[in-house]
């Protein structure tokens, strides 16, 4: 559960995730307009639930919409090639998600250029430089870059992680969490890092150095500090410095210029029962009576 002060952070929620965990985890839910409106029958009754519970004054959600279009595939072509492009019966699940939160008065963005993180970075940096925290409802690691005092990392299950608390788990500050992952590389994003550099390795030097710059100016102090037994990665990182580097670039989260930098946007705006209503008509949802669940 999150404690009062928490509660009062803005919210940031990192939707793609939600949106996949009821796709993959639902059976079909047909409707007379739709294949199957179950992703977004579970992502509904998650927003339902989370404004209910936790009466968030300042919310936005972000969607991924770039796979393939992405500026990083412009620095890398294979950044993400290992995905599969989302077939057109989630795709339109997802604009039904959009949708729903335009209509509830929420806040919510996409785009085919940036990625959901780096909006989400974007708009946690506004909140930052208005002097409000943010809460990042994410299952994804990458977004721990995100988290500086007084934020909050959450999973919406049992993992509530502070700005200390990764520190103390990870053995650097969060916002390095981009160099870790340009040694280490990423296979769930195809971000290639050093070649047989691992998890253990990297976050062991990162422990000893907390930065890539850092380690790269002592690099031929690493077998002295860190053991012998990375010795031979002293030759692996010199021979792939530019990978690593480039990498790091790939994991490093930028800053949308053309969002919304005031933090009036976010917050919760009225809706329109009659517009609601609608909608579910047009999901084939609701034929006459109105459903207990959107009171």
């Amino acid at each position: 559960m999150l404690n009062k002060s928490i509660r009062d952070n803005v919210f940031l929620i990192d939707s793609t995730g939600f949106v996949l965990k009821y796709w993959f985890s639902m059976p079909p839910v047909e409707t007379k307009n739709f294949e199957s409106i179950a992703a977004f029958l579970g992502f509904s009754s998650f927003v339902i639930r989370l404004l209910s519970e936790y009466k968030p004054s300042h919310i936005s959600f972000a969607f991924d919409e770039s796979l393939g279009t992405c500026f990083r595939n412009e620095i890398y072509p294979d950044y993400k090639k290992n995905r599969e492009t989302a077939p057109d019966e989630l795709k339109k699940q997802f604009n039904l998600c959009r949708e729903f939160l335009t209509i509830l008065g929420l806040d919510n963005h996409a785009s085919n250029y940036y990625e959901a993180d780096d909006i989400i970075n974007t708009l946690s940096f506004n909140v930052r430089k208005s002097g409000h925290k943010n809460l990042i409802l994410t299952n994804d690691k990458d977004l721990y870059q995100l988290i500086y005092p007084g934020d909050v990392w959450w999973d919406y299950k049992n993992k509530i992680f502070s700005h200390q608390d990764l520190k103390n788990y990870l053995g650097f500050t969060p916002q390095n969490l981009s160099d870790y992952l340009g040694l280490m590389g990423d296979a769930v994003d195809n971000i290639p890092g050093a070649p047989g550099l691992g998890e253990k390795t990297a976050m062991a030097l990162m422990c000893e150095y907390k930065s890539l710059d850092n380690l790269m100016g002592n690099i031929d102090t690493i077998s002295d500090r860190v053991g012998k037994k990375f010795k031979r990665f002293i030759k692996i990182i010199k021979e792939n410095k530019k990978i690593i580097y480039l990498s790091k670039k790939l994991a490093t989260l930028v800053y949308v210029d053309n969002l919304d930098k005031d933090l009036s946007s976010l917050k919760r705006r009225p809706f329109n029962i009659d517009n609601l209503e609608e909608f579910l008509v047009k999901t084939g949802m609701k034929d006459g009576q109105r459903n207990s669940w959107i009171r």
